[in-house]
């Protein structure tokens, strides 16, 4: 029977089967990346399954304990498909508050369902860097309205990532065909996303955009 953290990582996330992993696979081959800040990570630890170097951040306090977990820890490293043993990293706290990192030292930073980690968490990442992110907390939207970010591709699905410039940005219009504004992204992060009062017409699991 599994420890408490690997069972709770395998029932939320489903380990080598965990459908973020194709994603994470296509941006490793397509870009330059080796060192990932993931913001609101909670338990995902499948960055650790591509990536060689990951620093997670969490507040959550149970957090602290499975992340040195020997059981969860070997089972990511037993698993992980880079050429050197894993570098995981965790802080336990609020990233909006700031973490003890260098400033502009990661080539990508993950938000998944975590909060506005694009605007708090950017002064981590190069120039040039990657953010992947979806909108489920609004996050894709606000990185969309962001100058300092641009919009590069649009996973259709985990393993599928559309980068044609036409395409992709229509994935930021509302219904009524209007570019998302930083005004409706404030608007609408009021309220739950089904509560939405500024609808985009389509909706992709994952986005990925560089930093300016």
């Amino acid at each position: 029977m599994p420890s408490k953290a690997l069972g709770k990582y395998l029932s939320h996330y489903r380990g080598i089967d965990d459908v973020h992993l194709e994603a994470f696979r296509l941006i490793k081959s397509k870009f330059k990346v080796e060192s990932v800040l993931y913001a609101g990570s909670w338990i995902h630890l499948t960055p650790s399954l591509v990536f060689p170097y990951v620093v997670y951040v969490d507040f959550f306090a149970e957090m602290e304990s499975m992340f040195n977990e020997p059981e969860l820890l070997g089972y990511i490293r037993n698993n992980s498909e880079t050429m050197k043993r894993p570098v995981i990293k965790f802080h336990k706290a609020d990233y909006r508050e700031g973490i003890s990192e260098a400033k502009e030292s990661f080539d990508l930073l993950i938000s998944l369902s975590g909060g506005f980690a694009s605007k708090y968490c950017k002064p981590y990442l190069r120039r040039g860097g990657l953010l992947f992110v979806n909108n489920e907390h609004y996050d894709a939207s606000i990185a969309y309205v962001d100058s300092d970010y641009l919009l590069i591709g649009v996973f259709t699905h985990a393993g599928k990532l559309v980068e044609d410039k036409q395409r992709i940005h229509e994935y930021f219009l509302t219904k009524n065909n209007q570019p998302i504004t930083l005004e409706m992204v404030n608007e609408n992060s009021k309220k739950s996303p089904s509560k939405a009062k500024y609808k985009l017409k389509k909706k992709a699991p994952f986005y990925l955009f560089q930093k300016a």
